[in-house]
């Protein structure tokens, strides 16, 4: 007599389990891999769309620093929002171009340097979701001018920070937030040109966009 072979039900209560202990173990980190890589494309676009606007302003301002229209923050920030692709321009105060909470370090601190409770006179988001802010900065020992050479850190006009994926967060400085600062005579200068030792998880991030656009990745050492 032919018998028909199959699985018990505690066989495929069994199989059932592995499979689901596997994926709770694989989908985050695969979700997490997907996630990283978007924000390493939006740091990039960052850098890209920041630096087009600027060469394109030099058309009409002149040479970056020179002059009386480089030296006017807000005609430095009106000849921005030209060049970018602007949906939303916030006034002073304003809530909704920017989330109005601290921003995270990589090593799970709030970064009281990077608080937008305070500060970020120009404001606005592009019509790709991306929040852009701006503040003129002095060279006296800003937070934005970490990761720097000096001859930067000497030309610093001023500071952006870009959260790539827009109000999502995590808000995190080094994930989906980055900074970049421009820089007389040379343009837009991604934080941590010079050195991203601060980008591990250890540190606060500040410096992870010079990082991620010469790596291509977030992989970041733990200190």
């Amino acid at each position: 007599m032919k018998t028909n072979k199959a699985f018990t039900l505690a066989e495929v209560l069994v199989t059932l389990m592995i499979i689901g202990v596997i994926a709770a173990i694989t989908i985050p980190a695969l979700n997490q891999n997907i996630k990283d890589k978007q924000f390493v494309s939006g740091c990039l676009k960052a850098d890209s769309v920041l630096s087009q606007a600027v060469n394109k302003m030099k058309l009409e301002y002149g040479p970056i620093g020179l002059g009386s229209r480089w030296n006017n923050k807000d005609e430095v920030w009106n000849g921005l929002v030209k060049q970018l692709n602007t949906v939303e321009v916030c006034s002073v105060g304003q809530n909704g171009c920017f989330y109005n909470s601290k921003i995270k370090n990589l090593n799970g601190s709030y970064d009281s340097d990077y608080s937008l409770s305070s500060q970020k006179e120009y404001r606005l988001i592009t019509t790709d979701g991306m929040l852009y802010s701006f503040d003129v900065l002095n060279s006296a020992g800003h937070s934005g001018l970490k990761g720097l050479s000096e001859e930067d850190a000497k030309n610093c006009m001023g500071r952006f920070l870009v959260d790539v994926n827009g109000h999502k967060g995590p808000n995190v400085l080094g994930r989906d937030v980055f900074c970049f600062v421009l820089v007389r005579g040379k343009g837009i200068v991604p934080a941590g040109s010079n050195d991203y030792s601060d980008c591990t998880y250890s540190g606060k991030g500040h410096t992870c966009a010079g990082r991620v656009i010469k790596e291509k990745k977030i992989d970041y050492p733990k200190s």
